[in-house]
């Protein structure tokens, strides 16, 4: 009996999934969207995509959809918010990570501005230059050229021969650990990370969640930064090593 009910859970939490799956469908605004956006009109693309979003879809596609409307209109802002909620749903995306990338490279403020070391700024532009998807296409590339090449060295006579294809093959797994970390570092931060991004044309961080507080630095729309929490109106955040305060959550979009 207990295994019964057992089923009949799981059944009933498969049809409630399948529902919200085929929710986005039913969303008149999808089509509507769609048409608009051919036609260039993209303030009509984003009032009618952002209906279903009002109306609690959640869906990867839509949200890229509505990033690419927001770019089109000019508004930086919400193009990256939009882009980031997407790449969450679907992080080994490259479409979604090249029109990101490419959007971020349109904002005025960069995170991280102070020095740093020339081999660590290489390596963290490497690991933000491939997305998860590639780095995973990659791995196995190489996991599967360390097994042929260790298979290999059984057949071949002499000792430099041997030694070839143990250098080949220790210079293949270096790189293969690095690309596989930077990978779990991705798929570590999409989970546990929560990010902002400015919304509105500039945002003010303040030395408290209060209107009457002291402003300490101003970010421009589409600046991303971390979020560490969220007190009444205003978001607790953080941007490199020297920007820490709290800003509007009205001229922020949160990436949940």
């Amino acid at each position: 009996m207990k295994n019964f009910k057992q089923i009949i859970l799981t059944i009933a939490a498969a049809l409630i999934l399948t529902s919200a799956a085929s929710a986005a469908d039913k969303c008149n605004g999808l089509d509507a969207g769609t048409k608009a956006y051919n036609e260039n009109d993209f303030e009509r693309a984003i009032d009618e995509w952002r209906t279903c979003v009002d109306e609690g879809i959640v869906n990867a596609d839509l949200y890229y959809n509505l990033g690419n409307a927001y770019y089109r209109s000019g508004k930086l802002g919400f193009a990256i918010f939009y882009y980031k909620s997407a790449l969450r749903l679907h992080p080994s995306d490259d479409d979604i990570q090249h029109n990101l990338n490419f959007a971020q490279t349109k904002t005025r403020d960069k995170e991280g501005d102070e020095e740093e070391n020339p081999i660590l700024e290489g390596l963290m532009d490497l690991h933000h230059a491939l997305s998860l998807k590639s780095q995973m296409n990659i791995s196995l590339v190489l996991f599967w050229a360390i097994a042929l090449v260790i298979l290999a060295r059984r057949f071949v006579n002499g000792s430099r021969g041997k030694n070839v294809c143990t250098g080949v093959v220790f210079g293949m797994s270096v790189i293969l650990c690095t690309i596989g970390a930077s990978a779990l570092y991705k798929m570590y931060t999409l989970e546990t990370d929560i990010t902002g991004v400015v919304t509105a044309s500039s945002a003010d961080v303040t030395s408290a969640p209060s209107d009457k507080s002291q402003t300490l630095n101003t970010l421009s729309e589409g600046t991303s930064f971390e979020v560490i929490g969220e007190q009444g109106n205003f978001a607790e955040i953080r941007l490199g090593e020297k920007i820490r305060g709290f800003v509007k959550l009205s001229e922020v979009g949160i990436v949940k």
